[in-house]
């Protein structure tokens, strides 16, 4: 890989991704609203295109040859957005806008990845080829976009990649997923409460998640559909465990004191057997080395 264009750039896994792709000596555009933004968040490294813009309109008539769009731009993942009916809509039409987009550019692959949140009822390990069942408007949104995707891809003559992205965690994750939430409660001395945190998770940190998606750009079977992952599941107590012993084993764990929502226990494993045969990814990073990384970055940020 040469040459790649990737839109969301300067979101969490975005950014991660872009200097993945640095680091790998590819060269990068990334398509943004905000150029400014971007442009410092890369030191220059890469070209920032402002969607809509001149530029955007003038990349048509490049020469380059693109070897891989990647569209993660996503609008509304946090909890309060996820029902919002219109802006979950709006990221169906963008994504296909980026899918025609990238066959007007010639690109040689167009790669797009989903979520867990597709599964959310699953009680098992994922079959990431099964029925999805979505519990909220993001993950029906993202299954929607799959088949869309995936149909005018063929129609387009355009080699496609739908990629489901586990639970994410590292540094500069903003949300309040549980393992911030427990990071950050314990770091400030308090208790995190939980339900009983049984169901069997996978977690993996975002350094090994870009490193995956640059595998599936350089290597990956066109046309597949591919799981990230860590392979590595275990119940999330034992993950929020984890993160307080390293913090300190003295502190309490509120798990058991908020009500279950539901009498089944609903897990979220990701198989990775299909992309480690074809791209010869194995996760490196485990997760006691990944959540030292993050709480360190937590501690760094509470000492600014």
């Amino acid at each position: 890989m040469k040459y790649a264009v990737v839109t969301g750039g300067t979101g969490f896994i975005g950014s991660w991704l872009v200097r993945e792709l640095l680091k790998n000596n590819v060269e990068v555009t990334v398509l943004v609203r905000n150029t400014v933004k971007a442009s410092e968040l890369f030191e220059g490294r890469v070209r920032t295109v402002a969607i809509h813009s001149t530029e955007y309109d003038e990349l048509l008539n490049d020469n380059k040859q693109i070897d891989v769009f990647y569209h993660l731009a996503w609008e509304g993942v946090a909890p309060e957005k996820k029902n919002d009916r219109e802006v979950q809509i709006r990221n169906i039409d963008l994504a296909m806008e980026m899918l025609e987009y990238a066959s007007k550019l010639h690109a040689k692959r167009f790669i797009a990845t989903g979520t867990v949140a597709e599964y959310s009822f699953c009680e098992d390990v994922m079959d990431i080829n099964a029925k999805q069942t979505p519990n909220d408007l993001y993950g029906a949104a993202k299954t929607a976009t799959h088949y869309m995707l995936e149909t005018w891809a063929r129609q387009l003559d355009m080699p496609f990649n739908w990629v489901v992205i586990p639970s994410t965690y590292g540094e500069g994750r903003r949300d309040n997923n549980i393992l911030t939430y427990t990071i950050r409660k314990l770091l400030s001395g308090e208790k995190p409460s939980y339900g009983f945190l049984t169901q069997m998770w996978d977690f993996l940190y975002v350094g090994e998640v870009v490193r995956a998606l640059y595998l599936i750009g350089e290597k990956g079977l066109y046309e597949k559909t591919y799981g990230i992952g860590s392979g590595d599941y275990r119940p999330l107590k034992e993950y929020v465990s984890i993160i307080r012993d390293i913090i300190d084993p003295d502190l309490e764990l509120g798990i058991g004191e908020i009500p279950s929502l539901s009498a089944k226990v609903f897990s979220s494993c990701v198989p990775i057997h299909e992309l480690s045969k074809d791209t010869g990814f194995i996760p490196q990073i485990g997760f006691e080395e990944g959540i030292r990384r993050t709480i360190e970055y937590y501690k760094e940020e509470n000492e600014r």
